[in-house]
């Protein structure tokens, strides 16, 4: 079981416990496997653009400069701030 703590907000804090699977590999799994690479290999046609990669998600061929006098209108509210200092 999870060990907890108490914090000084007085919130219980739990243990982070780690994910670390291990796949099956038995035969259901691989015809699965098999079935998917078929289904792939069949429907993909490398002759057609990536539709994901057009308009404003295209590539850029030129990168600006980082600029650090950028102009900025408009402020965070209070409570975003507050609440950014509490949680850090």
């Amino acid at each position: 079981m999870a060990e907890e703590k108490q914090s000084y907000s007085g919130r219980a804090r739990k243990k982070i416990v780690e994910v670390n699977p291990k796949p099956n590999k038995g035969l259901t799994s691989k015809v699965i496997d098999f079935v998917e690479n078929l289904i792939v290999k069949f429907m993909y046609d490398s002759s057609l653009p990536h539709h994901y990669l057009s308009g404003n998600f295209a590539l850029v061929r030129e990168e600006t400069p980082p600029i650090t006098d950028i102009l900025v209108k408009g402020h965070l509210p209070l409570r975003t701030i507050i609440q950014f200092s509490i949680s850090s």
